[in-house]
């Protein structure tokens, strides 16, 4: 096995590993299998809302049809496990995919492996459950490609356009790969005039086949949704530094800063760079992005440092060919070990799943918490869900005044009056569950995290 291709194999098995252990049960995982679900059972794509009673029938898109059919497809063949292990390989792709990003610069296997560590720790929170997973994958992918054929190989610039229509139709996120395209072709057409044709050849035919997109999501959706989220969502805020994420992104960025005032940089940097800090700025589920794109500078011109720096007699040498046969050996052992274990059922603490037979026998409109309208939507089809996961439909009216009802604002009497709520499915801490109680709403079911009530 070629050398080059080790670490990288090593860190994909490393990776594969860690996702393989971890439970499925992210909130949106029950909405895109139910709507990836009704497009096999149906044959069309899912245009209009079918599971809410607040803007039933009403037309919507998330642009990641493909995705949710793929996850259903997955689900069907190979249940709970299969969507585990699924996810295990996707997170082993973008891991390989990184640790090949992180020797780009030829920095030595020490440093690249240190910088790969640090960075797949920090991107365990992405290894989720639903299409936005194939963005985490592909934004590395592509990265890898464009910076192989600013080495020299077409083939690698041939094979970004099919992946641009391939992650147009898995997830919106596909803008992203637009713009590393578009950064590559800036810094081809500034500094190094003989690559810009191809590059700018490549930047059309992406752009042109990303509008073969039947759900017509489009470029604009996708950028709108980057530029006007709704920060009270936690994924939408802004990163919180004291948080042990924001923390790991945090170093990130001084790392980044403090090598560019020490060591420099290229104009391909700041085009990179530059752009994806400030995305990952605006919205916590932008962070990993820009962590992919810094870990090649950290890993090169850390390692440059180093050896500037570095006490006489302390060399960075590359580790020992028997001793790296060895702990690959080990990686695999260990993702094998991982894939016979595998959790086999999702984890559902956090739902009401205690509330279930009785949301079953209830009737009427119900209100529910944000975090649980994708698993009532799986686990109780019967039901509409007042507010799920899905955003677009209802945001911004019923989400501000989902909003305005839970946190008991002047308003909140009026929201239920106006969708003539019947039950409601809260926390028992939320401000609106204990207000209800007081008014003289009855329990019909009740658990340590979750009241179901309905109006007398």
């Amino acid at each position: 096995m070629k050398s080059s291709l080790l670490f990288p194999l090593c860190t994909a098995a490393g990776a594969f590993a860690l996702a393989a252990m971890l439970p499925l049960g992210d909130p949106d995982m029950y909405w895109h299998l139910a709507s990836g679900q009704w497009m096999l059972d149906h044959r069309e794509i899912l245009r209009f809302d079918i599971f809410s009673s607040t803007v039933s029938g009403q037309p919507y898109s998330v642009g990641e049809w493909l995705g949710e059919v793929v996850f259903a497809l997955v689900f069907n063949v190979g249940g709970w496990a299969g969507l585990t292990l699924f996810r295990a390989l996707l997170a082993a792709v973008a891991a390989f995919a990184l640790a090949r990003l992180s020797r780009r610069r030829d920095a030595p296997i020490i440093a690249a492996l240190l910088v790969v560590v640090w960075a797949v720790a920090f991107s365990k929170p992405w290894w989720i459950d639903r299409p936005a997973m194939f963005t985490f994958v592909l934004f590395p992918v592509v990265l890898d490609l464009l910076y192989r054929a600013r080495a020299g190989s077409r083939w690698a610039l041939l094979a970004i356009p099919p992946l641009i229509l391939l992650w147009t139709n898995l997830h919106a996120g596909y803008v992203l790969g637009l713009a590393l395209v578009l950064a590559f072709a800036v810094e081809a057409a500034v500094r190094r005039q003989s690559a810009f044709v191809p590059l700018a050849l490549t930047l059309v035919a992406s752009v042109g086949l990303s509008f073969v997109d039947p759900e017509t999501f489009g470029v604009a959706g996708a950028a709108a949704h980057a530029l006007a989220s709704p920060r009270f969502i936690i994924e939408e805020a802004p990163p919180d530094v004291l948080e042990p994420t924001g923390a790991l992104f945090a170093g990130f960025v001084l790392a980044t800063l403090g090598l560019a005032l020490f060591r420099g940089g290229g104009l391909l940097d700041a085009l990179l760079l530059i752009p994806l800090l400030w995305l990952a700025l605006s919205a916590q589920r932008h962070l990993a992005f820009f962590v992919v794109a810094a870990t090649p500078y950290i890993a090169a011109e850390g390692a440059r440092l180093y050896v500037r720096l570095r006490p006489h007699g302390v060399p960075m040498r590359p580790l020992p060919g028997v001793l790296s046969v060895g702990i690959a050996v080990a990686f695999a052992a260990l993702a094998l070990a991982s894939a016979l274990g595998r959790p086999g059922a999702p984890d559902e603490h956090a739902y009401p799943a205690g509330a279930i037979a009785a949301l079953r026998t209830g009737t009427g409109t119900l209100l529910n918490e944000y975090d649980w309208g994708g698993y009532l939507i799986y686990r109780v089809p019967e039901r509409k869900v007042f507010i799920d996961g899905r955003l677009f439909p209802f945001y911004p009216a019923v989400l501000l005044e989902y909003r305005d009802a839970v946190e008991l604002r002047p308003d909140w009497k009026s929201v239920l009056s106006k969708y003539d709520v019947r039950e409601a499915l809260l926390m028992p801490a939320k401000p609106l569950a204990v207000a209800l109680r007081e008014s003289g709403w009855t329990v019909r079911a009740e658990g340590s995290n979750f009241v179901l009530l309905a109006k007398p």
